[in-house]
């Protein structure tokens, strides 16, 4: 049997813990076995708060956990191991025990913390990437659903969990279960590790991926030029079409013209800063190409409809509130990964 341990820690999204879970109990019992187990954990035993405010009651502790073959573990982003030393201790003890360690979405500001995936690739959420980047140079970022590097495992969201359990069903029970697993759900496509993700266009009904191809490629260009600004005309010569041209695509296609989807991005970035570094206005507003931190939080009011010293301010005061609110054996491999990891 394959064992799975879902660690969570405060603010840890309901929707991927789920999706962990459900799929492993609907092939248990479709297939009428239990070919896949887990068991839910916290760092201390106790109740844990997630994000949406439902608190669940784990299993045991983590340092009551002797093996497993994966541990995901499932967080916010703004959260840390309350207990560093001894948390980081019992992953430790589960990985040269021959375990798997993952994050799921903002875990990954958790774990790379504590170094785990230094050296290592990892998939991450769009929305944290820009921060990430910034504090954890070590850490090799892609924009897939999900990596498994070795024995580390990183996932990009909820969905990104639900397809890596459909391959390890596919693996250990069979490809026919998986498939009436993901009926179940009513999920119509199966994807990989190297799909990647789908990303906001910012446009009336369409994601990014969706975008004409012009278009999307002038996008591509502005999110790679986030801190050294690029002009609306370098742009249009590299997707081969007049300034007047670009304009008009954007404004049907998005709505804004490529300037306003440009600085849009680039407020974007200084948002996942904001709320998930220490920076301070400065080094955010240089980091996303603006001369002064005046300019950058006029544009950044503008845009969300707070200034980004309150916008911290809110976040700080969440953060504290939800802590106080809380008071607070594998007998064969998987598979499946090894025919996903980074080389």
């Amino acid at each position: 049997m394959t064992h799975f341990t879902f660690l969570c820690l405060d603010d840890f999204p309901v929707a991927a813990l789920s999706m962990a879970i459900d799929p492993l109990r609907v092939s248990n019992e479709i297939s009428r076995k239990d070919d896949l187990g887990w068991t839910v954990v916290s760092e201390d035993g106790q109740p844990v708060m997630s994000s949406s405010r439902l608190s669940i009651n784990p299993d045991k502790a983590l340092s009551e956990v002797n093996e497993t073959d994966v541990l995901l573990v499932f967080a916010g982003a703004s959260t840390r191991f309350r207990d560093r030393k001894a948390s980081g201790g019992a992953l430790r003890r589960l990985l040269s025990h021959g375990a798997r360690i993952g994050s799921v979405s903002g875990s990954l500001f958790a774990l790379a913390e504590e170094k785990f995936f230094d050296g290592y690739s990892c998939s991450a959420h769009f929305c944290y990437t820009a921060a990430l980047k910034e504090q954890f140079d070590k850490v090799t970022l892609c924009d897939t659903l999900y990596t498994i590097d070795r024995n580390r495992m990183s996932f990009a969201g909820t969905s990104a969990v639900f397809e890596f359990m459909l391959g390890v069903i596919a693996d250990q029970v069979s490809d026919a279960v998986a498939i009436e697993t993901a009926c179940w759900f009513q999920y119509a496509t199966l994807r990989d590790a190297d799909t990647l993700q789908v990303l906001p266009g910012y446009s009336k009904d369409q994601t990014r991926n969706g975008l004409p191809r012009p278009v999307r490629r002038a996008i591509e260009l502005f999110a790679n030029n986030i801190e050294n600004k690029v002009s609306i005309e370098q742009i249009s010569k590299l997707v081969g079409m007049s300034m007047r041209q670009l304009e008009r695509h954007f404004k049907k296609e998005t709505g804004i013209s490529p300037g306003g989807y440009y600085r849009r991005l680039r407020l974007d970035a200084a948002r996942q800063k904001l709320l998930y570094t220490d920076q301070s206005l400065q080094e955010i507003a240089l980091s996303v190409g603006y001369d002064s931190a005046s300019s950058f939080s006029s544009n950044y009011r503008r845009e969300f409809g707070l200034p980004p010293t309150q916008e911290r301010k809110e976040r700080s005061r969440g953060a504290r509130h939800a802590a106080l609110s809380l008071g607070q054996p594998s007998s064969q491999g998987l598979g499946h990964l090894d025919q996903r990891v980074v080389n």
